[in-house]
């Protein structure tokens, strides 16, 4: 008879888990932490509405308008290359003189992954190359 409690008390803390487990939706920004050079995508999580006139203010990239989305008002930002690292206040208006959300973004230090000018112009000549190399063989199979 003393195993039967043991086996309650879990139950129990299972049935209760979905009440915790469910959060608030919650705007901000993602990716966070974010690096110069990346797009970030700023939401009020569905704080405002489809409130005409949102928007999202920082020192990390000015003042920027939220247009209705998936998860509430949004926008998506590129940042600078010369973004300094550190953390950056949001403020989320809903409308001129409305409700205002506050958040953090963090920007860590390195630089947005992905295809420079020089990368993409070897990759061009790799292709042409290969192109090339294709017709040339393809034209001395055919004779004969």
């Amino acid at each position: 008879m003393g195993g039967a409690p043991a086996v309650a008390a879990p139950a129990a803390a299972v049935g209760a888990a979905p009440a915790v487990a469910a959060p608030a939706a919650r705007g901000g920004a993602s990716p966070d932490p974010v690096v110069p050079g990346e797009r970030v995508s700023i939401t009020d999580g569905g704080r405002c509405g489809a409130v005409p006139g949102a928007t999202a203010v920082s020192e990390l990239f000015g003042t920027v308008a939220l247009r209705p989305g998936a998860r509430g008002m949004a926008a998506e930002v590129p940042l600078g290359e010369a973004v300094e690292p550190g953390r950056y206040r949001v403020t989320i208006e809903c409308g001129r003189g409305g409700t205002r959300h506050q958040d953090v973004v963090t920007v860590a230090e390195g630089r947005a992954e992905g295809v420079g000018m020089a990368q993409a112009a070897g990759g061009a000549a790799l292709l042409a190359l290969a192109a090339l190399a294709y017709l040339l063989r393809r034209g001395s199979t055919s004779v004969g």
